[in-house]
C-alpha cells in the first residue's frame, strides 16, 4: 500500500513507503519533478516540430544496447566499433588498434610543424579545457587516465583527427602517410572511424587546435572535407557555414547537422510553428493519422513513382533548408532530392548518425533516420539506383548499382519523424490517386518515353485518322457540287500570292 503525508506535500524531499518485509523509502522531489518533465516533454516537442532548442548537458555515449539486437543489427555490428583508430577513452586499450598509436605521434608531429609552436604550448593550450572534455564521457569512463594522461590523449587524437581533415580539404599529399603507417586500406577506415559514435573526442577540443592551426580558414577546411562526404568532391561553399553559432558536442554531431542543413530534408527546416499547427490541425480531423501503422508507412520506389507521373528532380538551390521536396503539378509529379555519394564507408557513417539519434536524453528531430527511411522506400531494386544516377542525385563508388540497394536495405531506421514522413507520403499518395494524373503519366512513359515511340505513335494516329476519313466518306459521299467547289478552293490556294509590301 502507498501513503504520504499531505502535509509534507511543499517540503523538498517528500516519502512513500511499501510495506513489506522490507522497508523501502523512495525520495521523489514533489515540485521539481512535474515541472522538469515538462520541460523535457516541451523540449521534445520543438525539436520533432522542427524548433531550435537549447541544449541541455549531454554526454558522448555508446551504442544503445537494443540497436545491436535484431538479424540486420548483429550484421552491422562491426560498422559501431573502430577499425583502425581508436579516438577517446571507449576503445583506448584494444591491442588490434595499438598500430595506430604510432601513426598519432607521427601526426602529432606534423601538427606542431604546420602550426609552428611548441609541444608545451599545444599541450598546456588543451589543458585549459581539460576538464570540461572529461565531463563530456560517461561517468567512470575516464577514471583510469589521470589528468595528464587523459590531455595526452586528447591532444593526439585531436591532432590526428585534423591532420587528415586537411589533408583532404587541402589536397595534402602527406594523406600518403596513411598508407605507410595503416596500410593501403586504412584511408577509407580513417574517415570511417573518425564519425564513430563511441569513437568521438569532445569538439571543445578540436575547437581550441583548430584555431591554433586554422585561425582564419578553420570554416572553409571542415566545409570541403565534408562536401567531400557529401558530394565525393572537395569544393567549398562560400554561403554554407559549418560552426556558425553551432556548439556541438563533437565531431559526428557537428556533421550531422551540417548533413540535414543541405538543401532539399523533407520540408524540415522550413516547417514553422504557425505552419505546423495548422497542418497538425487539419491532420488531426483524419481518422487514419490516430493509426501508427499506416502513418509510417513506406511509399513507392522510384520506379513505380516515375510510373505514376512522378520523376526525379536534382536540387541545386542552397537557399532553402530541405532535403527531399515534392511538386504536384497538373499533369506530372517531381521529387527533388539533393546529390549525395555513396562509398564504401557512407553505411558506416548513417548508422552511427542514427545511433547517435537514437540516444537516450539527447533531443532531436530523427532527421537522418527519416531522411534513410524515405531512401529506403525509393531504392529497392538496381533500376531505382540507375534511376538516380542518371538524374544526377547519386553518386557512388560501390561497383555495381545492386550494392546501393543492398547498403539501404541493411540499414534499420528504427524510428522516424511521423509529422515530417507523413507530410512528405501524403503528398505523394494524393499525386498517386488522382486519375488524370495518372493517366496523364501512362501516356507520356508509354508512348512518349523515346523519339521512336512518339514517331510511331504520330503514324499510327494519322493512318487511324486517314482511316477513319475513308469510311466516313465512303458511307456519307459528298455530293458533286461540292467535289467542284473543293477542286476550286484547292486550286487558288495553289496559285495564291501575297501582296506586295507598301514602300
Amino acid at each position: 500500500m502507498l501513503c504520504y503525508d499531505s502535509r509534507k506535500r511543499h517540503s523538498k524531499p517528500m516519502e512513500m513507503e511499501m510495506s513489506g518485509s522490507e522497508d523501502v523509502s523512495i525520495k521523489i522531489p514533489s515540485n521539481e519533478l512535474g515541472n522538469n518533465n515538462n520541460v523535457v516533454i516541451n523540449e521534445w516537442k520543438g525539436c520533432l516540430q522542427g524548433k531550435e532548442t537549447n541544449k541541455r548537458k549531454r554526454y558522448i555515449q555508446k551504442v544503445p544496447p537494443l540497436l545491436l539486437k535484431g538479424e540486420k543489427s548483429l550484421k552491422n555490428h562491426e560498422y559501431y566499433k573502430p577499425a583502425v583508430v581508436s579516438l577517446g577513452p571507449y576503445h583506448h586499450k584494444r591491442t588490434e588498434l595499438a598500430q595506430a598509436e604510432k601513426y598519432k605521434l607521427i601526426t602529432l608531429e606534423e601538427y606542431r610543424l604546420s602550426s609552428e609552436k611548441t609541444m608545451s604550448f599545444l599541450y598546456n593550450k588543451v589543458f585549459e579545457v581539460i576538464h570540461d572534455a572529461r565531463n563530456c564521457y560517461i561517468d567512470g569512463s575516464t577514471d583510469d587516465y589521470n589528468d595528464e594522461e587523459f590531455n595526452w590523449m586528447m591532444l593526439r587524437d585531436g591532432c590526428f583527427i585534423l591532420f587528415f581533415i586537411e589533408c583532404i580539404s587541402c589536397g595534402n599529399d602527406k594523406v600518403l602517410l596513411n598508407n605507410e603507417y595503416l596500410g593501403a586500406l586504412g584511408f577509407a577506415n580513417v574517415a570511417r572511424d573518425i564519425f564513430v559514435l563511441e569513437n568521438q573526442i569532445p569538439f571543445v577540443v578540436l575547437e581550441v587546435l583548430l584555431e591554433l592551426r586554422f585561425a582564419d580558414s578553420g570554416e572553409e577546411i571542415l566545409n570541403g572535407f565534408f562536401n567531400y562526404l557529401n558530394y565525393g568532391e572537395v569544393i567549398i561553399r562560400q554561403n554554407e557555414k559549418v560552426l556558425e553559432n553551432k556548439q556541438p558536442l563533437h565531431l559526428l554531431e557537428l556533421y550531422r547537422s551540417y548533413f540535414i542543413s543541405l538543401s532539399a530534408s523533407l520540408g524540415l527546416g522550413s516547417i514553422n510553428l504557425s505552419r505546423w499547427r495548422g497542418w497538425a490541425k487539419k491532420m488531426d480531423t483524419v481518422h487514419e493519422d490516430y493509426n501508427y501503422i499506416r502513418r509510417n508507412r513506406s511509399f513507392s520506389s522510384v520506379m513505380e513513382l516515375k510510373a505514376k507521373g512522378i520523376f526525379l528532380k536534382c536540387a541545386y538551390d542552397e537557399s532553402s533548408n530541405e532535403d527531399i521536396k515534392f511538386h504536384s503539378h497538373c499533369c506530372y509529379g517531381e521529387l527533388e532530392l539533393v546529390r549525395r555519394a555513396v562509398s564504401s564507408n557512407t553505411k558506416a557513417i548513417y548508422l552511427n548518425m542514427i545511433a547517435y539519434e537514437m540516444c537516450p536524453h539527447n533531443p532531436n528531430d530523427f532527421r537522418v533516420s527519416t531522411y534513410i527511411r524515405v531512401m529506403k522506400s525509393l531504392v529497392i531494386q538496381r533500376d531505382d539506383v540507375k534511376e538516380l544516377r542518371n538524374s544526377k542525385i547519386l553518386l557512388h563508388s560501390l561497383g555495381r548499382d545492386e550494392e546501393v540497394v543492398k547498403m539501404y536495405d541493411e540499414i534499420d531506421a528504427p524510428a522516424v519523424n511521423l509529422y515530417m514522413f507523413n507530410q512528405l507520403r501524403r503528398g505523394i499518395e494524393k499525386h498517386c490517386t488522382s486519375q488524370y494524373k495518372t493517366w496523364a503519366a501512362e501516356l507520356i512513359t508509354v508512348y512518349f518515353s523515346s523519339p521512336w515511340k512518339t514517331v510511331a505513335l504520330l503514324v499510327a494516329s494519322a493512318i487511324l485518322i486517314t482511316s477513319f476519313l475513308q469510311t466516313y466518306f465512303a458511307i456519307r459521299p459528298l455530293p458533286d457540287e461540292s467535289n467542284g467547289d473543293i477542286m476550286k478552293l484547292l486550286r487558288r490556294c495553289a496559285h495564291f500570292k501575297h501582296p506586295s509590301t507598301p514602300p
